[in-house]
């Protein structure tokens, strides 16, 4: 399946430059994200790094986006999003080298808190930026793009990564049981995360490409309990969900490799399969969200990831680790971009990178904690302590969005 067949139904030639700009360098910079999400633990695990230590580089990415998600925010209302965005492909470029060339615990953990301060630069950056430059109308479908594009490329980058190890093996004459095919590997996903920042010189002017919502619109005024109680509860239900992601994400593969004994190219299958399963759901979820708003869309779908999250740590087995990893991946691409939009919807635009950096700031600090306190739990207590946590954590945030929202939260429009 190609790209640009699985993006077709969108009209991507129908959005202005800076929007086509911005699909590019995602394109680019998820296949960066997708070769580390899928290799970096294992090559951790050669250097004879356990799960603990794994969790502790891996929780340094979401501190330092948790940190900074929301001086960002304000910073990017202010100067716009280009320079942020640059900043996100050359410090993840620096992150991902320093990553798989260094060994000493120390240099891991500084380069992965670098790697954190990249990211933050993406995820508070990329919603206000698809809705600053995506007509009104097209908004929601914008953001869907977004979601694909992270689905289609870690889709083809798993199953493409996953084959890589043993590729390099065969030219260094080695066997995939060492750490050097899996650093020359990480250093292809490093070139790909530096080849992104190309098309962001593309992007010109105001990064406005649609006209401006009713400058009456945009100018009412908003009580102040009410903008704070939505900050609260954004950050809340992220929070939550966050945590559950710091539990579980960054073990997933070590979880195949250590417990069910399956090799990195099977590995990489296991991926791809996920994001292909969920490749249709990213694509139901505007029409989701239209028939039965953000909370009802939202709310089962966390309560299904958590039950499958439950079920494969409460279950070594492999078939159902395959299919529960399956069922949660479906149901995630379906959240995200539901989220994404919702935050866009609760308040005017002069609060979206606020609400953003609220929203990211939540979710990050959470998941710093979550992948600290898995990595110990995983060594303690087995992976049903974490998974099954990480299932009531994310139960509860669909919980959360619900008592803060309502069941059918009213939306302001454009």
């Amino acid at each position: 399946m190609s790209l640009s067949s699985a993006l077709s139904p969108f009209r991507l030639r129908e959005f202005n430059r800076n929007v086509q700009s911005f699909f590019l360098y995602g394109t680019s910079i998820n296949a960066g994200l997708a070769v580390y999400t899928l290799l970096y633990n294992l090559y951790l695990l050669r250097l004879s790094y356990q799960e603990d230590f794994i969790g502790q580089v891996a929780s340094m990415a979401p501190l330092a986006t948790g940190l900074l998600a929301l001086p960002i925010g304000v910073l990017s209302d202010r100067f716009g999003r280009k320079p942020f965005l640059i900043g996100s492909g050359l410090l993840l470029t620096v992150s991902q080298v320093g990553l798989c060339t260094t060994t000493a615990p120390t240099a891991l953990l500084a380069f992965s808190f670098i790697g954190g301060i990249a990211t933050s630069f993406i995820w508070v950056n990329h919603v206000p930026f698809l809705s600053d430059n995506a007509h009104p109308s097209r908004r929601a479908e914008a953001l869907v793009i977004w979601s694909a594009l992270q689905v289609v490329v870690r889709m083809m980058l798993s199953l493409i990564g996953g084959f890589m190890p043993g590729a390099m093996a065969y030219f260094l004459g080695t066997t995939t049981d060492a750490p050097e095919p899996f650093r020359y590997a990480l250093l292809i996903g490093a070139a790909l995360s530096l080849i992104s920042v190309l098309p962001l010189l593309r992007i010109h002017g105001g990064e406005t490409g649609h006209p401006k919502p009713d400058a009456e619109l945009e100018d009412a005024p908003v009580p102040g309990a009410r903008v704070w109680r939505v900050f609260t509860g954004i950050a809340a239900l992220s929070a939550t969900r966050g945590f559950s992601m710091g539990l579980t994400y960054p073990f997933f593969n070590v979880f195949f490799e250590e417990e069910l004994h399956v090799g990195p190219a099977a590995i990489g299958a296991i991926f791809f399969l996920s994001q292909l399963v969920g490749l249709p759901a990213t694509f139901s979820a505007p029409s989701l969200v239209r028939r039965f708003g953000p909370t009802l869309t939202i709310l089962p779908v966390r309560a299904i990831g958590g039950g499958a999250l439950a079920g494969m740590g409460a279950f070594i087995s492999l078939p159902v680790a395959i299919f529960s990893f399956l069922l949660y991946r479906a149901t995630e691409v379906i959240d995200n971009p539901a989220d994404q939009h919702f935050s866009t919807q609760v308040l005017p635009r002069r609060y979206w990178a606020r609400v953003q950096g609220f929203r990211v700031c939540g979710f990050q600090i959470l998941s710093f904690a979550g992948s600290l306190l898995g990595g110990v739990l995983i060594i303690d207590y087995g992976y049903m302590a974490a998974f099954g946590l990480a299932a009531a954590s994310r139960i509860s945030s669909g919980i959360i969005m619900a008592l803060f929202f309502g069941l059918r939260p009213g939306q302001r429009s454009d």
